[in-house]
């Protein structure tokens, strides 16, 4: 390699970081914690067995064991069952009985309580956490007008209901870990005393609402709410335009708040430390900044993440020691999951920790690619320059996207195709927002109006980001969504992952292990293609939900249940959509155990179905279904009434309407309603039953949809996207695709 390009590009070595594995120990033990079953009985019993019995003879065999290894085997083992314990630790929070009454029924009520965050800005209104008197559970409030301060008092009048659902990631679980167990729309607020939390946090929140309300002073909007999100960690400010292109182009971390936030901030904290008080005091003075920053911020996981592992860096220049980004990560995992067992279940948590994963571990071997590849092809300084200038634009981001791919198919089940070149155009600007940035945010505090030449200066990069994520993310193919799932392809890709990082702890390199496997080519390839195979095939598996897609138009509606039984609903007002169905049932198992024939026109359509599929059985059509008819699926029962079907499912309910008038009994009530038929129709029988959502396939209502009928969700098969919902039998997750 031509030596001028730059050093070879070293992974960090597991050898080396011996928090790792222990730190890993700890985590599988939180998750062997989590798949027990919750309740009070389990932690007397768990707590007590490990602590009496199976901790102390781990220790003493550990103590006596001849061998390095075992004793190392044994320990994690020990780790591992503290984590476990930890796991079933947690305090469960709780609502007053009346307060919890309210949010079961959607009954209105007058609160009073504490304010116990920041409200977030929501128009001309606000959000924000609220304790109400008599417990420790939290509710999420919406206020339509004012906005409260963190530590008041305050009155509320209003109504109480459950935790939304929501298309995309279910928010209920990310709620429930903040102690959030219900919402409140108040119509009515008073403040009745101010100054009832922790000072320290009153400040720095105060600090925060003047330092956004005097950058809007100096930066028009959508540039002011951006960078109010990157220096603040005040995501409300930004429009949701701008925040929809942001995840369509894959720039959503440039908002987050994460290492690169801290690095500058320790950067300039010890530039202008030492240089006034002296290195000692630079180094104190940094390291008390870090955590103050963290809480002003808001302390996500990934700021609390990046504020541990700064804060181990400065410590250790404190000690004259080198610190070590992997043993650092370790020890930021185990204390926020010692802190609190439910932070590893938090998507920025995970999403942070896999991202600095790929940029420890991807990273480095994408740029020694880099440095080959630019060696042949360009002269030494044009090759050292070019390595540079992708190094900071695309390699860094490119290894944390593909580290965290599989975590974003799995939550988001979206993937931003045009991220690498989005990042590529925006990622060099970044600096300069910062650069610029954090001046005219110091000055627009100090002097107001008068640091707007500051604000000039800041706004250009600034709108060419936004620019640049308008323009990528309207690109056809900016993005691609998938059906709910996708589990067993990210547990294989990490599993690979970690397999490959102990390979490395046990010594073996990337070319003793590639020496090694040279002559087992033909074998590896095979069973390559045999793991591609059986991976595609498990992914059509039941995993346990029962599934719901209607297709575009309303013209079929697919029910697949947890034991892989099938029923296809078709309308006859359009063909069956073949290509999308042969993506759902997959390669292998074209089976559908019944076809309901919505109509006689349908009958038509059956035809082209059976050369593609296995029909087993077929209702309806020229033959009326009888009303009250019931089929046993698994564990899904079908119903059917005039018009349409009921589908019990555990304890969640479905109405699938078809185009024609559907009679309900006054005493039936759904959670979702599909309407394969006119929108409208669905919109009221929505309302009729009290459904809390409506996938929608016929012909649009045109307007505010969800306003017309009260419904919180309203989602439409229509512009060539499928619906698709999915149920364990307690817990919906709907989500949309091309």
């Amino acid at each position: 390699m031509n030596p001028h390009v730059g050093p070879a590009v070293r992974m960090p070595d597991l050898r080396g970081a011996p928090l790792c594995l222990p730190a890993l120990a700890w985590l599988l033990g939180l998750l062997l914690a989590r798949s027990l079953p919750s309740g009070e009985g389990l932690f007397p019993r768990w707590t007590l067995f490990f602590l009496i019995w199976t901790l102390p003879m781990i220790a003493a065999v550990g103590l006596r064991f001849p061998h390095p290894g075992g004793r190392r085997l044994l320990l994690l083992l020990l780790i591992l069952l503290l984590g476990a314990i930890r796991g079933t630790l947690r305090p469960i929070p709780s609502l007053p009985p009346p307060v919890a009454a309210a949010v079961a029924e959607g009954a209105e009520l007058t609160l009073e309580g504490i304010v116990v965050d920041d409200p977030a800005e929501r128009g001309t209104g606000s959000r924000f956490r609220f304790r109400p008197d008599g417990g420790d559970g939290l509710l999420r409030v919406d206020l339509p007008q004012g906005r409260p301060a963190y530590g008041d008092r305050i009155r509320l009048t209003g109504r109480a209901g459950p935790l939304p659902v929501s298309a995309g990631v279910d928010p209920r679980a990310a709620l429930a870990r903040q102690g959030v167990l219900g919402v409140f729309k108040a119509r009515e607020w008073a403040r009745l005393r101010s100054g009832e939390g922790n000072p320290l946090l009153g400040l720095l929140y105060r600090a925060r609402g003047h330092a956004r309300a005097r950058l809007r002073e100096i930066l028009p909007d959508p540039e002011a709410g951006l960078l109010i999100g990157i220096l603040l960690g005040d995501e409300s400010s930004i429009p949701w335009q701008v925040e929809q292109a942001f995840a369509r182009s894959g720039l959503s971390h440039i908002v987050a708040i994460s290492g690169y936030n801290i690095t500058l901030l320790t950067a300039l904290s010890l530039t202008i430390f030492t240089r006034l008080l002296g290195r000692r005091i630079a180094l104190w003075g940094t390291l008390i900044l870090i955590p103050v920053y963290a809480l002003f911020v808001g302390a996500s996981a990934s700021v609390v993440r990046a504020s541990i592992m700064g804060a181990l860096t400065v410590i250790a220049w404190m000690l004259g020691r080198s610190s070590d980004a992997l043993n650092a990560l370790s020890l930021s995992a185990f204390l926020m999951t010692l802190w609190d067992p439910a932070a590893m279940e938090d998507i920025g948590f995970q999403l942070s920790f896999a991202a600095t994963m790929g940029l420890l571990f991807l990273a480095p071997p994408l740029e020694a690619w880099a440095q080959g590849t630019m060696a042949r092809l360009f002269r030494d300084p044009q090759a050292a320059t070019l390595v540079e200038i992708l190094r900071e634009a695309l390699l860094v981001s490119l290894a944390a996207q593909i580290a965290t791919a599989p975590l974003m198919l799995y939550h988001f089940r979206e993937l931003s195709l045009v991220a690498p070149l989005a990042n590529l155009l925006t990622l060099p600007m970044q600096p300069l927002v910062m650069a610029l940035g954090i001046p005219a945010a110091i000055g627009a505090m100090l002097v107001g109006r008068l640091a707007a030449p500051l604000g000039w200066a800041a706004w250009w990069p600034l709108a060419w980001t936004i620019r640049i994520a308008d323009l990528t993310a309207q690109w056809p193919l900016a993005t691609v969504r998938v059906a709910p799932g996708y589990l067993e392809g990210m547990l294989l890709f990490y599993g690979s992952a970690l397999t490959l990082l102990l390979l490395r702890a046990w010594g073996l390199s990337w070319t003793d292990l590639i020496a090694f496997l040279q002559p087992y080519r033909p074998a590896i390839r095979a069973l390559g293609l045999i793991g591609a195979l059986s991976g595609i095939a498990f992914t059509y598996l039941p995993d346990g939900r029962t599934r719901l897609v209607l297709f575009e138009g309303g013209h079929a509606l697919l029910l697949e249940t947890p034991e892989g039984h099938r029923a296809l609903w078709l309308d006859g007002s359009g063909d069956p959509p073949l290509g999308e169905l042969g993506r759902w049932l997959g390669p292998f198992d074209r089976r559908l155990d019944i076809v309901i024939l919505q109509g006689e026109e349908a009958i038509r359509k059956v035809d082209i179905l059976r050369g593609r599929c296995e029909v087993r059985h077929i209702l309806g059509g020229e033959t009326p279904i009888s009303a009250g008819l019931r089929i046993e699926m698994g564990t899904v029962t079908m119903r059917a009434i005039p018009g349409g079907w009921i589908l019990e499912i555990g304890g969640q309910r479905a109405l699938v309407a078809g185009r024609h008038t559907v009679e309900v009994e006054e005493e039936i009530s759904a959670d979702l309603v599909i309407a394969m038929g006119e929108e409208r129709r669905g919109l009221a029988l929505a309302r009729q039953v009290n459904a809390w959502g409506l996938l929608a396939g016929g012909k649009p209502a045109g307007g505010a949809a969800g306003a017309v009928s009260g419904l919180r969700h309203v989602w439409r098969a229509q512009g060539g996207r499928w619906i698709a919902a999915a149920t364990d039998g307690t817990v919906w997750w709907i989500g949309t695709g091309p």
